[in-house]
């Protein structure tokens, strides 16, 4: 195993520990950072990056209202994203789909576009794509419960909801107009 293919998981088993060492220390305590304003950054991500694939066509706009709605309702619209924070964005999640992947932008795309999941085109690195989408839409939450501005049992929730978004993008299909894979996990 390359040391290219081991540092997501690397990345990933890292930032639980540091997650579960400081949240038992800073459980006590008042909180000052705002889950809510968390949890639309981590939404605005998630909905910039879906915005643009509906309108490419990758995928349709009920699975983006589907993965989305881990995090917040269907009528809840905050995409307060700057364009230019949105255009860093979706080019940051396609350049670590492709390069989790072992493909350029363009191959994803296409495969998307023929019907493909983000799990199925990663393959056997779909755990380790996963892992890592998770920590960079997390990293946020994860940074205030560092520095003492929330509390690791306040993040529970909004990292659950994270990942919970996450795996039903990697499960949808693309090309189009396509129904919602619906994730079998529970809430």
């Amino acid at each position: 195993m390359s040391t290219t293919t081991r540092r997501p998981a690397t990345v990933a088993a890292l930032a639980a520990l540091v997650l579960a060492l400081f949240g038992s220390l800073i459980v006590a305590g008042p909180a000052r950072a705002d889950d809510d304003k968390l949890r639309e950054r981590a939404h605005a991500r998630i909905a910039a990056i879906l915005s643009e694939a509906v309108e490419t066509g990758i995928f349709s706009e009920s699975q983006e209202n589907y993965v989305t709605s881990a995090l917040l309702p269907v009528w809840v619209d905050p995409k307060d994203l700057s364009k230019r924070a949105e255009r860093k964005t979706v080019k940051a999640f396609w350049s670590f789909v492709g390069e989790s992947s072992g493909l350029d932008d363009e191959q994803v795309l296409n495969r998307l576009s023929r019907g493909q999941t983000l799990a199925r085109i990663a393959g056997d690195g779909a755990d380790d794509l996963r892992d890592g989408l998770y920590n960079w839409l997390a990293r946020p939450v994860a940074a205030a419960v560092f520095d003492g501005e929330l509390t690791y049992t306040e993040s529970i929730e909004l990292r659950g909801d994270i990942q919970r978004a996450v795996y039903r993008l990697m499960i949808q299909s693309g090309g189009g107009d396509r129904p919602v894979t619906p994730s079998p996990r529970r809430r």
